[in-house]
């Protein structure tokens, strides 16, 4: 269920941020509460890599299962707090404060996808390259950031990932889960 709850909300934040550069807000918020969803949902499916496995030993999929819920709290956190105006963020230059934050999370949270998928075991089939593309995208896009920016190289290339690979694959993830 979460990975369909991932996959709706996706595809909410695909549409309002569209909506938001044509139209203006409050598509904006809408597409920050539909990213805060999405992201809030994947600890649930972080749980069914734990439970079905693969090749990392124990200790090390531990650590990277807290790894990957610290940054999504850390994320959601952040997120919330520039939905409610706490915090103000400006994407027209290098990240820095609460977004700088976030990037950092994204970045953990990432390298947690791209690995999982990429380690998990015989359970999961071809499923697994969308998901390192996406984890890939989750690393690339606040790299951008963090860099220079929306208008980054980076932060363009790895938005695909996050903004539609991310959405994707947890639908595929969502159909695979449920027919095993």
């Amino acid at each position: 269920m979460a990975a369909y709850v991932i996959a709706a909300a996706g595809l909410v934040a695909m549409v309002t941020i569209v909506l938001f550069f044509t139209i203006g807000q409050p598509w904006g918020t809408l597409n920050d509460i539909a990213l805060l969803v999405s992201t809030a949902a994947t600890p649930i499916l972080m749980l069914a890599f734990w439970e079905l496995g693969g090749l990392t030993p124990t200790p090390l999929a531990l650590v990277a299962q807290l790894s990957g819920w610290i940054a999504v709290i850390v994320w959601c956190v952040v997120q919330a707090l520039f939905i409610a105006g706490v915090l103000d963020l400006d994407y027209d230059h290098a990240a820095t404060g609460g977004l700088a934050v976030e990037a950092v999370a994204l970045i953990v949270l990432g390298l947690w996808i791209a690995g999982a998928n990429l380690l998990a075991g015989s359970w999961l089939n071809s499923i697994r390259w969308f998901g390192v593309v996406s984890g890939l995208g989750f690393v690339l896009l606040p790299t951008g950031l963090i860099l220079g920016g929306a208008s980054h190289p980076l932060t363009y290339g790895g938005g695909i990932g996050y903004s539609v690979g991310f959405p994707i694959w947890a639908f595929l993830m969502g159909r695979h889960l449920s027919a095993s």
